[in-house]
């Protein structure tokens, strides 16, 4: 009987011949990790963008390139989107 289970136990995989099991779980981890970096990356960039955009619309506003009404039409598109 000690025989059989060791041979169950020690399947094709236990001598060298299979992929270690704890290596799934952190390639999973790492996959996830490296996904949850590019968006956030590029979700960032996006909001950089319409960051940069908001502060070019108030400093022509400033400089009195736009009047109030085009500042605020403006700026509402920008919310938008």
């Amino acid at each position: 009987m000690l025989t059989a289970l060791s041979t169950v136990a020690a399947g094709p995989h236990w001598h060298g011949g299979g992929f270690p099991f704890p290596v799934f779980p952190l390639v999973f981890l790492l996959v996830l990790l490296v996904a949850a970096v590019v968006f956030g990356a590029l979700r960032r960039g996006s909001w950089r963008a319409r960051s940069d955009a908001r502060a070019v619309l108030a400093d022509r506003f400033a400089r009195g390139e736009v009047d109030a009404e085009e500042y605020r039409s403006r700026l509402s598109e920008l919310s938008r989107k």
